[in-house]
């Protein structure tokens, strides 16, 4: 019986003690969930009959993008543009950013209408 108690306390000691810092740190921050934020801007470049949409991803907690435009092109790019051609009226076009955390696969969308004015 003393033979079973000695091999498991030095079993105990030998699984206890593989922990390390780094493992006690990961138990820590268990739980810790920062979700994605979708954001951006744009800036445009207007010419007579096109205008050249520059869009500034400033999402945070993020590493994959999927932008879907009016038309149902997308882009997966960091910060994408997208010609707009002028039209006799001002139209107004829809942006959707879908941004995920691939660790977690959390994600968050943010949208957006761009104006374009008509041509002139």
């Amino acid at each position: 019986m003393k033979n079973s108690i000695f091999y498991i306390s030095i079993l105990a000691l030998i699984i206890f003690s593989a922990c390390t810092k780094a493992d006690e740190s990961d138990q820590k921050n268990v739980g810790t969930l920062t979700m994605p934020i979708a954001s951006f801007s744009y800036s445009a470049n207007e010419g007579p009959s096109v205008v050249e949409v520059t869009f500034i991803n400033s999402s945070e907690y993020s590493d994959q993008f999927l932008w879907t435009f009016h038309n149902g092109s997308t882009s997966t790019a960091f910060s994408p543009s997208f010609t707009y051609a002028r039209t006799a009226e001002d139209e107004t076009y829809l942006v959707i950013l879908k941004a995920t955390d691939t660790n977690t696969g959390e994600n968050n969308t943010r949208s957006k209408s761009v104006l374009i004015k008509a041509s002139k």
